[in-house]
């Protein structure tokens, strides 16, 4: 929660429906953010604010099967500790190590949970190359997954693709079963500022800032790419630079730009707060997002870009982004990153249609469309009725999450 990802994705859904429901919300935080004392007071007002009870635990990375066991029995705990010590009715996990947890203490509170999936954990494992798909551990991952998805009361799902991607594998699941909730983003924390505006033309905007933003060096952001299509772009003009929003380690990424042949003086990178997000991005001409296939990926960064204004490229076979940038009309879409012909034909089409973008004003229109917080938080407030309304009438219900 202490995270920009965690504010976004957790807590502004929370404040919308706190005034329907009470949450005991369990997250696990990283040694340094809990240092943090200033953010730790500012975090526990906001959540008092609404009526959270926000019960942060330490996050453990190293040694890595050690610490996650030990997370997990952290959680096991905390989970079945408030499960029996309150009216809980409904436990809310988000991804797979909380689902676990309230299926085992399910098993004894015979309380219903959410697998808010988030992604296809087990498969992206594999595709950023930290498992094998033949290991052991793979298996018993997906041996998990699927009693997971059979014993949840309902699934939600970042993506159509992930769902459709499921239901191919897991012909025994109900459609019914599933839940498409996007991720969302305050879209009034953003603002389009006025280089972003109708009426202004690409012709005028120097410098010409390429940019993306969270986490690079996972093995699933394709960095190699993203400085390649930086590179058409700047054939084309001679006056862009990048921009990076990371809490990534700064000198491998620029050492990565260095071996793209850019000189780290072209590159402008600085981690940020959630304050600080929404004026970094809107410095922004371009927003990148080159990923491996995941099919049950949706990246918070399109609607965040889209928020502030900006057109976005990307590539296909992640989520359901293709298709909405497409349906939208808010930038360009590759097929094959790996084709250097491909992003130089890319950059070429965004700078050409570049000026119909801003004047139409997809971008906004498209966060405010389709990823707004509030529509999620709509959605969500449905799902918990849907599972907690008993004789029709709607209960103040706990939530541990």
């Amino acid at each position: 929660m202490l995270e920009p990802l965690g504010r976004s994705q957790v807590l502004s859904y929370l404040s919308r429906l706190s005034s329907e429901y009470m949450f005991t919300l369990v997250s696990f935080e990283k040694p340094a953010d809990l240092a943090d004392d200033n953010a730790v007071t500012s975090l526990r007002a906001e959540c008092e604010q609404y009526g959270i009870d926000w019960r942060p635990q330490t996050y453990h990375h190293r040694p890595r099967m050690l610490a996650t066991a030990w997370d997990l029995l952290t959680l096991l705990w905390q989970t079945c500790r408030f499960s029996f010590g309150k009216e809980v009715r409904l436990v809310h996990c988000r991804s797979y190590i909380p689902a676990i947890t309230a299926w085992l203490c399910g098993k004894l509170t015979r309380k219903p949970f959410i697998f808010d999936m988030r992604a296809l954990w087990p498969d992206e494992m594999v595709t950023a190359g930290r498992l094998r798909r033949e290991s052991l551990t793979y298996r018993v991952l997906m041996w998990v997954e699927r009693r997971l998805l059979r014993q949840a009361a309902r699934v939600v799902s970042l993506t159509q693709a992930g769902v459709d991607y499921l239901l191919e594998v897991y012909p025994e699941l109900s459609p019914t079963k599933f839940e498409v909730i996007t991720t969302c983003v305050d879209v009034e924390r953003f603002h389009v500022p006025a280089k972003q505006s109708p009426g202004t033309r690409v012709a005028d905007r120097s410098p010409f800032m390429v940019g993306t933003m969270g986490t690079l060096l996972s093995g699933w952001f394709y960095l190699d790419a993203f400085f390649a299509f930086f590179l058409a772009v700047k054939r084309l003009r001679s006056d862009a630079i990048v921009s990076i929003v990371t809490r990534d380690d700064h000198e491998s990424v620029l050492e990565a730009a260095r071996e793209a042949g850019i000189c780290p003086e072209q590159v402008d990178i600085r981690a940020a707060s959630s304050k600080e997000m929404p004026d970094l991005l809107a410095k922004m001409d371009v927003g990148v997002m080159f990923f491996a296939p995941k099919p049950g990926s949706a990246p918070t960064r399109l609607g965040e870009f889209l928020a502030a204004g900006v057109p976005v490229v990307g590539n296909t076979g992640i989520g359901d982004l293709g298709r909405l940038i497409e349906s939208y009309d808010v930038g360009v879409v590759v097929n094959d990153v790996r084709d250097r012909a491909a992003l130089a034909e890319a950059a070429r089409e965004m700078l050409g249609g570049y000026d119909d973008m801003l004047a139409s004003g997809a971008c906004r229109y498209a966060a405010e469309d389709y990823f707004s917080v509030d529509k999620g938080a709509e959605k969500y407030l449905r799902l918990y009725q849907s599972l907690v309304t008993k004789g029709g009438t709607l209960d103040r219900t706990e939530k541990s999450s």
